[in-house]
């Protein structure tokens, strides 16, 4: 019984199984001391401690069963002396077998050899065996060919058998005597015939004595047979087949004919073998052969012809009983390495194959063989005849391909043959011969008929080795290996994941079968397997070449030959490659989101030290230069979002979507489909794996490094160091993993070595650097110039709204988060879809299929029923859709109706399960203008709740600076802080999206939005200016919206009356007065959204205080015109009647107010509403007499004719008014519906000029002539003339060079976003309109055109001013925004000269003109700015006191002490944070500040010393006051004029060093005439 029944415990006790239960006795360690040799002699291990124990029951049943089968020894544990594919093959048999018999896996103890490399790699032999003895590391003779070692091993093991496996050793004879000597049984060969047969040599000379062919060899004719030798084949008779030198190599290779393959007889795995075509070639390799198998004789043997290299499998016992189980093909080899199996072999006659067996059979019963075997032979194809090649003594790696032919387990007939179970008694071998597999019968192996295959099985060995690179083979770590074996597919892998292969093992770690009922049906069935193996880590395999090289012609057609692969890896036959353009995307956007990665975890980690990160770090935009097959691709990524990615190269693009998975790889979506891509660095790039297949993203190479490409031994330079080598010239020799693979030089040039022969390499290390010949020829990778081809998106599209819809929201509010995205196309779909009406339909669907089956009964009835409703009604006409109003309001009351009637213990859920339904029906409850404002304000708030935390605040200047305080803000979340980050470094793009959204979806009604534009607004730093500046006037167009409604209350004469829109609706609460409070209004406070998150982070909103309207001026003046706090119900008719006093004095306070009202009575005059005539009449009235103020002779006479409105009026030039140049001039008003009556109206204006002039007596020479179009469908349409213009598309009046001036166009910058034309289409249709009535208006005197027409928000004026000289009308930008009068008072002829560009203050009571000066191209740029502004108001309670006293030096100084207030406000828009129109900021260098003072002073016949005094005085006060707002502002010269009977006093300011100097100008009855103005002056015609 074996000793395997009783183990030691850990007290020193032996426990033993007696009845199942575990009985202790006591045993002294240390009874005697033992001498050495008694310990030599004695078991090292005779109480088996530290190995697997059985019970004695499995113990018994073992030993029945093999006396039950005539065996003479139970073999009850196994030592494996092999790793790898070997051993796990071997214990997965065993189990199997022993789990079918015994009824337990492990009845047979399984014990494993383990080095240092095996443990570290987690090798999966290790881990399968019962246990494992720990052996020395390094090469297999420390360890696994060690025949000592294997034997102390299988000693200290107590096993009763050795299981050599293949390789190592498993053909040494002296293992097989060594076990022999110790009562082991070894499971193979005795020595006797593995020394006859092991040896190349010898079992050639016994194959030629038994009459088996063989091809013509140095040992031709040398022949003696096992009977005479005894397996001891005599030394001269050996030495024959010899070749002891290169002289007899030489001789030898010539007498046989070459090609030669000249062998070492002990090498094997492609030691010691050559292929040699010449002497020369002989010479070379000879001592390479000796060097590498030591010791080895070497022979020379004829290479075969085109051949096919067949085998077959014997199985012989310990009574003399040798069997055949038929052939395999194993020709397809590279390196006389096989890598594809198949069987049973088809490539020979039938009769041929059975003649092999046959052969086979005799030699290994001549030698006694015991085991299993494998004699290969070579079929030559051409001569069909075949030769014998050699006989292997031990199990083939291959033998699973027989297994799968025969249904029989090969290991574990060795098992039941080392137990001396005779052939016939083995149930597997018996079911082989069609024998009852529990039978008794004996029968004769050698004549009994087998049963014929029924099936073909294909086989493929898994390798680690570089298909890519002449199955090179390659070590490392093995992440994941994933196999899913099928009926028809079946394999063995050596290796797991985690596992590795090291530098010592074999290069196969798997073996995969594949079985059919034919030869195609098998290689169908692993093609498709191998697809699905996944093997991932360090490691190169060859699975996707061995795929492709099944699916060949040539192996598909059975026409292949040994030769055949070697040809294929020589004419650089590759495996199939992931397509080029699915490479390049996806090693993009990997090792984007690599970096990325990198980066963000390099900041995090700064910012969890306290440590500030550094400033350009950029997690959003990457480029590389990706080099695939000699082809360098230059793409540039950018990130959509945490995963989406868009790479492009050479200007074509593509979406990809990346997401890192758990085992490091990634699931790349691209073009519709997924993969499964994995990366792994190496030694000459990175290695892509996508799928199943791979390509190497390589580094650029460098010819003068030669580095080893994975672990091994350098066994041999082959070139002296300091040699000139050429290229392609074999320098060195390296061993890597028992293979032995040649160097070659990339390049010609001097070598010089950096390591020594015999040292141990790493991948990657340098082995020799190169001096090269000529850097110049080194091969470059040649840059890719072509584009990707026609890809799709990444993922599935649906084109419903609502779907379209989430995508353009969530595309937004990527762009708000930092990323990257297409600005006008996520804005186009955005809008596209908040304008479908189907949108909330879509919505309330999706989430009403979610909670549908759990509603209460009925409910989701009623529901449905409104909903088909308003489902039904999208279906109509277009015109019925588009006004059809989702109705939420109704089902809100339904879902709370419902809510209120259930039961009181289940309100709460039930309002849990509705609230999706809820969610969607309030929020469309008010509209979908309501719902997309909304949407909008949500967009908006990310961008303002980011850069609000990036502004300079509390002393923080730096961008670093406020990234530190931001991290001491989330001490406990630096995600937050990094979010933030890379959200403000999207600023630039972000911005482009809001100025957009502004243009598009704000501009129209900005009202709502006013809370979340005075946060824009209040962003001070210089990145955001552009977007300030347009919250700013975004801001100033909704309170011009209520100026507007103000004045067209006022107008009316109607305090209900309220407008805010140009349409008379109720938009702006009639509590106007509460503009004055500096708390929001209920307007603002409705708008007032919570600023948005970024990841849940940014915390709440932010609030800016909005300032009084009085400070901000735009309505000044008008406080009288305020709607009452509480007004009655009654309202009046405004259809017609003449001005009441009311009105008139409402009038006049319009006239007189600084508040800037011409835009709003502009936009009055132009809105073509027949219902409110008298409200057109009454604007335009006011309009008249406001921009003519103080200058209007008579009241402006009004006419109406058919639809259009014409005006006349007499007024003072305002250049010499009051002086004895005076001049009276007559003005003209008409108002039109559309462009194309310009000329029947001129006429009508021509007859009431011509009257009044005459009544007047005057000359019309000069008049001044405006024009409103009113808007409507036809307001720009235009004469045939007109038309005709417009289609030449040549120059009109000079208006197609000029610079855009308006401040709506500045907002609307980004293009039309309304349905009427943009400002620049209106300039172009006004001037082809005047140009073609110039006839007309020349007859008519006219020297200044002005017109008015409707756009988007505010009218657009264009000015067209008589040229003398050119006799023709001509385009005036300086006339864009104020009409001609006040150009005059504003003085902007003394502008004509700049090429300034306008900006209009906050309250549009300033016009600022800026321009820039160099004296030359290397000199600074000087920024020069000129504000100018109208005062009409002189009224405070010291000025007035002053007038009444009649004292001119208390007038004087009262007046300048007046214009405290518009200075300040002055000063305040010069240096508030705002950039030009070109979004350069900055303040301006010079400053000049004109005041026009329109009401008249009376200061003269006065002592003028005394009045210039007081004004230097008050000046001088002033100036000192506000000295720091002046040097802020850069102000170098504040000038004022002031109006006085018969001239005028213009004070000068000048403060070039900060200090007030005042000078004085007297203008008095010396103003220079019309006649007298410069020619150049492009205002000469004003």
């Amino acid at each position: 019984m074996p000793a395997e029944s009783s183990v030691p415990s850990s007290n020193g006790h032996i426990g033993e199984y007696e009845n199942g239960e575990q009985q202790t006795q006591k045993v002294s360690f240390h009874s005697r001391t033992l001498s050495f040799t008694d310990m030599q002699s004695a078991p090292s291990n005779p109480l088996r401690w530290g190995l697997p124990r059985r019970p004695p029951s499995l113990a018994m049943q073992v030993d029945a069963y093999v006396q039950e089968l005539g065996g003479d020894k139970p073999i009850h544990s196994v030592l494996v002396a092999n790793n790898g594919l070997a051993a796990v093959k071997f214990m997965r048999s065993i189990r199997s077998w022993a789990g079918q018999v015994f009824g337990h896996p492990r009845a047979i103890a399984m014990v494993a050899m383990a080095t240092p490399e095996d443990i570290r790699i987690n090798a999966e032999h290790v881990t399968q065996a019962d246990q494992f003895v720990e052996v020395p590391g390094g090469t297999n003779n420390n360890n696994y060919a060690n025949v000592k070692l294997i034997v102390q091993m299988a000693e200290a093991a107590g096993v009763d058998a050795v299981w050599p496996g293949w390789g190592h050793a498993s053909e040494n004879p002296e293992l097989p005597e060594a076990l022999k000597a110790k009562g082991i049984r070894f499971l193979g060969p005795p020595a006797e015939a593995m020394k006859a047969l092991g040896d190349k040599i010898g079992s050639t000379i016994l194959a030629q004595a038994a009459g088996v062919p063989t091809l013509p060899w140095s040992g031709s004719g040398v022949a003696i047979s096992f009977g005479e030798c005894k397996g001891n084949i005599p030394q001269d008779i050996y030495d024959k087949a010899c070749i002891f030198s290169l002289d007899e190599a030489i001789e030898s290779c010539q007498r046989i004919g070459y090609p030669i393959m000249l062998k070492a007889s002990w090498g094997g795995g492609g030691k010691g073998i050559r292929k040699v075509h010449s002497d020369d070639e002989v010479r070379q390799v000879f001592k390479q052969i000796q060097g590498e198998v030591p010791g080895s004789p070497i022979f020379a043997m004829k290479l075969a012809p085109a051949s096919r290299h067949l085998e077959v499998q014997l199985i012989a016992d310990r009574n003399g009983n040798v069997a055949s189980l038929f052939t395999r093909d194993c020709s397809v080899q590279r390196r006389h390495q096989k890598i594809i199996e198949e069987g049973p072999a088809v490539a020979a006659p039938q009769e041929m194959l059975r003649d092999m067996e046959r052969c086979a059979r005799a030699l290994a019963k001549s030698v006694g063989y015991v085991g299993a075997a494998t004699v290969e032979y070579l079929y030559l194809i051409e001569e069909k005849t075949y030769c014998f090649l050699e006989l292997n003594p031990r199990l083939q790696v291959e033998h699973p391909v027989t297994e799968g032919i025969t249904d029989t387990n090969i290991p574990s007939i060795q098992l039941m043959i080392g137990m001396a179970i005779p052939l016939w008694r083995i149930p597997g071998m018996r079911a082989t011969f069609s024998k009852d597999p529990n039978g008794t019968d004996y029968f004769d192996t050698n004549t009994t008929p087998q049963r014929l295959p029924q099936k073909h099985v294909v086989a493929v060995r898994i390798t680690s080795e570089n298909a890519g690179d002449g199955f090179k083979p390659t070590a490392g770590r093995v992440d994941e290996v994933v196999f899913k074996p099928t009926p028809e597919v079946w394999g063995y892998f050596s290796i797991k994941g985690g596992g590795g292969i090291h530098e010592y093992s074999d290069s196969q770690f798997g073996h995969l079968f594949a079985s059919g009922p034919s030869r195609e049906a098998a290689i169908r069935a692993m093609v498709v397997a191998l697809r699905d193996v996944r093997v991932r880590g360090e490691i190169h395999t060859i699975i996707d070449y061995a795929a492709d090289m099944l699916q060949s012609p040539e192996f598909v057609n059975n026409k292949i030959h040994t030769g055949w692969l070697d040809s294929r890896i020589a004419a650089n036959v590759k495996a199939e490659r992931p397509p080029w353009h699915l490479s390049v995307i996806g090693a993009a956007a990997v090792r984007a989101h690599e970096a990325s990665a990198c980066k963000a975890a390099e900041y995090l980690g700064y910012l969890s030290k306290g440590q500030l990160p550094p400033p350009d770090i950029s997690l959003v935009y990457f480029q590389d230069d990706l080099v695939i097959d000699d082809i360098k691709y230059h793409v540039k990524v950018i990130r959509r979002g945490p995963f989406t990615f868009n790479v492009s190269v050479n200007n074509t693009a593509v979406d990809v979507v990346a997401r890192k998975l758990g085992d490091g790889g990634f699931l790349l979506q691209v073009d519709g489909e997924s993969h499964v891509l994995h990366t792994e660095e190496e030694a000459m790039g990175t290695r892509l794996v996508m799928d199943t297949l791979s390509c190497i993203i390589a580094k650029e190479a460098d010819p003068s490094r030669l580095v080893a490409l994975s672990p091994g031994k350098l066994v041999r330079q082959l070139i002296k160091d300091g040699e000139h080598v050429e290229q392609g010239q074999v320098f060195a020799e390296v061993e890597v993993m028992k293979m032995m693979m040649p160097l070659l030089c990339p390049a010609a040039g001097v070598i010089h070595f950096q390591v020594t022969e015999g040292a141990a390499l790493s991948a990657g290390e340098l082995i020799a650097r190169m001096d090269l010949d000529d850097p110049s020829k080194v091969k470059r990778a040649e840059q890719f110039n072509g584009e990707l081809p026609p890809l799709g998106p990444p993922q599935v599209y649906s084109d419903r709204v609502d779907h379209r819809f989430t995508q353009a929201l969530n595309a937004a509010k990527m762009i708000m988060a930092g990323y990257n995205y297409p600005v006008d196309d996520i804005l186009e779909e955005l809008v596209s879809c908040l304008d479908h009406p189907a949108l909330p339909l879509l919505q309330w669907h999706q989430e009403f299929s979610f909670v549908e089956s759990r509603m209460p009964p009925g409910l989701a009835a009623k529901l449905e029923a409104v909903t088909a409703e308003h489902e039904q009604a999208l279906g109509g006409s277009t015109a019925d859709r588009s006004n059809t109003e989702f109705p939420g309001r109704q089902l809100i009351g339904i879902i709370k109706g419902a809510v209120e009637a259930a039961p009181e213990n289940e309100q709460a859920m039930l309002q849990q399960q509705l609230e999706p339904l809820a969610r969607v029906a309030k929020a469309h409850s008010r509209g979908p203008e309501e719902y997309a404002r909304s949407i909008v304000q949500e967009v908006l708030s990310m961008f303002a709740g980011v850069e609000e935390k990036f502004q300079s605040s509390s002393g923080l200047t730096t961008e670093q600076e406020m990234i530190d305080a931001l991290r001491k803000s989330y001490p406990n979340d630096h995600q937050a802080v990094l979010d933030l980050v890379i959200s403000h470094q999207g600023l630039n793009h972000k911005m482009e999206l809001v100025k957009r959204i502004l243009s598009t979806l704000v501009l129209p009604n900005p009202v709502p939005y006013r809370a979340l534009l005075r946060r824009f607004a209040a962003l001070s730093s210089k990145a955001t200016a552009e977007v300030a500046l347009r919250a700013q006037q975004l801001l100033e167009v909704s309170l011009l919206a209520d100026l507007r409604a103000v004045v067209a209350r006022a107008l009316s004469g109607l305090d209900m009356f309220a407008e805010a829109d140009g349409k008379l609706s109720p938009t702006v609460s009639a509590n106007v007065g509460s503009i004055f409070s500096p708390q929001p209004s209920g307007d603002q406070a409705g708008a007032a959204a919570a600023a948005g998150t970024l990841t849940g982070m940014l915390g709440g909103s932010t609030v800016v205080p909005r300032k009084a309207t009085v400070r901000e001026g735009v309505f000044s003046g008008l406080n009288s015109l305020m709607a009452p706090r509480s007004v009655s119900p009654h309202r009046h008719s405004s259809t017609g009647g003449a001005i009441t006093p009311a009105v008139e004095h409402k009038i006049e306070t319009l006239v007189a107010a600084p508040a800037a009202v011409e835009e709003a009575l502009a936009s009055l005059i132009v809105d073509n509403q027949d219902k409110y005539l008298a409200l057109q009449y009454r604007a335009l009235v006011t309009y008249v007499k406001r921009i003519y103020y103080p200058f209007l002779l008579c009241e402006p006479q009004v006419n109406q004719h058919g639809s259009m409105l014409a005006a006349s009026w007499m007024f003072d030039d305002p250049r010499t008014a009051e002086t004895s140049a005076k001049r009276q001039n007559v003005g003209a008003f008409l108002v039109l519906t559309s462009l194309k009556e310009l000329s029947k109206g001129l006429q009508v204006v021509a007859a009431a000029i011509s009257s009044l002039a005459s009544q007047a007596g005057v000359h019309p020479s000069g008049s001044i002539l405006h024009v409103a179009v009113c808007n409507g469908s036809d307001a720009l349409a235009v004469s045939d003339g007109a038309a005709k213009l417009l289609a030449t598309g040549g120059p009109l009046l000079g208006c197609e060079a000029e610079e855009s001036f308006s401040s709506v166009e500045l907002i609307t910058s980004s293009g039309p976003r309304s349905p009427t034309a943009t400002p620049k289409q209106i300039t172009q249709v006004v001037a082809a309109a005047v140009k073609d009535a110039s006839s007309l208006l020349k007859a008519m005197k006219v020297g200044t055109v002005s017109v008015l027409a409707a756009a988007a928000l505010m009218p657009v004026r264009n000015g067209f001013v008589w040229d003398m000289e050119e006799q023709a009308y001509k385009f005036e930008p300086y006339l864009r925004q104020v009409e001609a009068p006040v150009a005059r008072l504003l003085e902007l002829d003394k502008l004509a000269s700049q090429q300034a560009v306008y900006t209009p203050s906050r309250n549009r009571q300033w016009h600022m003109y800026h321009c820039t000066e160099r004296k030359d191209q290397r000199s600074p740029a000087l920024r020069r700015t000129f504000l100018r502004g109208l005062v009409r108001q002189l009224g405070s309670p010291a000025f007035l006191a002053a007038m009444y006293s009649m004292a001119a030096d208390k007038v004087a100084s009262a007046a300048v002490d007046e214009l405290e207030s518009a200075l300040i406000n002055c000063l305040e828009e010069l240096t508030r944070p705002a950039p030009d129109h070109q979004g350069v900021t900055g303040r301006s260098d010079w400053v000049h500040i004109f005041h026009s003072v329109l009401p008249q002073l009376s200061l003269q016949g006065v002592d003028e010393g005394r009045v210039a005094g007081a004004l230097r005085s008050a000046c001088a006060a002033l100036v000192a006051k506000h000295n720091t707002l002046f040097r802020t502002a850069g102000v170098a010269v504040w000038e004022m004029r002031f109006r006085v009977p018969g001239g005028a006093w213009r004070l000068l300011v000048s403060c070039p060093t900060g200090e007030a100097d005042v000078g004085f100008r007297w203008q008095l009855g010396r103003l220079v005439p019309l006649q007298m103005l410069d020619k150049g002056s492009r205002l000469q015609g004003i």
